[in-house]
């Protein structure tokens, strides 16, 4: 799928579902539970065992509804097997410019994580259209609104710490997305197989960002 296109759908509804540390047959029912709750986006972490089995579970369940991802990408090599394995988008805990470029090769969509301005502009020179800040919930809102100040135009997605106490501020102060993970999915109600519980979940917090994008301060 065209970056583009990703790009598109992570502003539309505004959450990145994170998925970490669940079991391969868990996968279906998720992703189902949070489409129907309006999650459009999923990532599937690398440090969750089992997981290029589960990115290809998705690719090929929820092709055409939901944009697959892998998270946790540490090296180029891992990069082609997510790729490979069917995810639409990388995201990576750090600035490696090494990921970067292994993906932009494959025209795909890379989100690397960063924590300083110049983490920010040296992703921007390397052709990087979304970077995530990690971890917001301790950096705060007010990070985020201060650094976009001299740096408007960077596309930030605020994860780590992201629950449905703060993010309306995250939205108001101009992130593009948020992700969120055991916040959304809920690993108690997965246990249980009480799969609503995430659909709601899904709902609160697609409203809750949508409602501070629309009064972005």
């Amino acid at each position: 799928m065209d970056k583009w296109k990703v790009l598109k759908t992570i502003e539309e509804t505004g959450i990145v579902a994170i998925v970490r540390g669940i079991k391969v047959e868990e996968i279906s029912p998720i992703a189902a539970a949070l489409y129907e709750g309006g999650i459009r986006v999923i990532e599937v972490t690398c440090n969750t065992k089992g997981y290029l089995r589960i990115i290809e579970t998705l690719s090929d369940q929820m092709e055409n509804r939901m944009l697959v991802g892998a998270g946790t990408v540490l090296n180029p090599t891992m990069a082609q097997m997510v790729l490979d394995a069917g995810a639409t988008f990388v995201l990576a805990p750090d600035f490696n410019p090494d990921v970067i470029i292994a993906v932009h090769e494959k025209q795909k969509l890379v989100i690397p994580g960063v924590a300083t301005p110049t983490e920010i502009i040296q992703a921007h020179r390397l052709g990087v259209d979304l970077v995530k800040v990690f971890p917001a919930g301790a950096l705060g809102a007010r990070y985020i609104k201060e650094i976009r100040g001299p740096l408007g135009n960077a596309a930030v997605l605020p994860v780590g710490g992201i629950n449905l106490g703060n993010i309306k501020e995250f939205a108001q102060v101009g992130a593009y997305a948020v992700g969120v993970g055991g916040e959304l999915v809920d690993k108690k109600a997965i246990e249980q197989g009480n799969y609503n519980v995430l659909t709601q979940h899904a709902k609160d917090f697609i409203a809750a960002f949508m409602d501070g994008k629309n009064s972005q301060k």
